[in-house]
């Protein structure tokens, strides 16, 4: 009976975890797959972007390792900080550090993408993809 308990509140805890997690992906600063034709790059800025674009996806890789690493011992962690015998806040903020750094990290690797990217456009390029695609 207590082994059920333990388990429903893991549940309990864990679709929390993820309905934070995802509430948060829902505020994206930027509007996904925006058309960036509108603004009539030059060949040299299309070559610019596919390099630009090259590197998001290498970061996004990276992200998505940290966090297949991050979730093989995610289980785990939460278990030591749910089943002590007192609360440790310092375990639990470990925990919780640890469960989101992976898109933190990739949410800064995305805004050091989206400056190059706003760098290479000139005036009006960027006073038109700053109204379409910033939110």
């Amino acid at each position: 009976m207590l082994h059920f308990a333990f388990a429903s509140l893991l549940l309990a805890v864990g679709s929390m975890v993820q309905a934070a997690s995802h509430s948060s992906l829902l505020r994206d600063d930027f509007y996904p797959n925006c058309d960036v034709r509108q603004l009539n790059l030059s060949p040299e800025q299309q070559k610019s972007l596919r390099l630009i674009r090259m590197d998001y996806k290498k970061a996004n890789e990276r992200a998505s390792r940290k966090v297949s690493r991050i979730d093989r011992t995610r289980r785990q962690n939460i278990i030591k900080v749910l089943s002590a015998s007192h609360f440790d806040q310092n375990a639990a903020r470990d925990y919780v550090e640890s469960r989101y750094l992976a898109s933190m990290d990739f949410a800064v690797d995305e805004l050091a993408i989206q400056h190059r990217f706003f760098q290479l456009l000139n005036f009006s390029q960027r006073q038109q993809w700053l109204s379409s695609c910033l939110r």
